[in-house]
């Protein structure tokens, strides 16, 4: 449900400044545990959501190098990798 709202907010209220924080907190914080393979992380989509609308804001590069290595789950590890490697070059 979290994935929805986060969804939701970024659809319609695009580049707002004051939403990067809700992002960044839900791109680190969020301890979804996932019970379906079809699910998609909250914390993946939040960090889609901060490279997509905030790709110059000061902490977008460090969130993504740091979700690239500590994030628990695989595939927001791999999804931040990917995208540093796209960043780089």
């Amino acid at each position: 449900m979290r994935n929805v709202a986060i969804q939701v907010l970024a659809k319609h209220f695009k580049y707002q400044p004051d939403l990067f924080d809700t992002y960044y907190h839900c791109a680190i914080n969020d301890c979804v545990e996932l019970k379906e393979n079809l699910e998609t992380n909250p914390r993946r989509i939040a960090v889609e959501i901060i490279i997509k609308q905030y790709p110059q804001h000061s902490q977008t590069l460090p969130l993504l190098r740091d979700r690239a290595e500590n994030d628990p789950d695989e595939e927001v590890r791999e999804y931040a990798q990917n995208q540093l490697r796209q960043w780089q070059g």
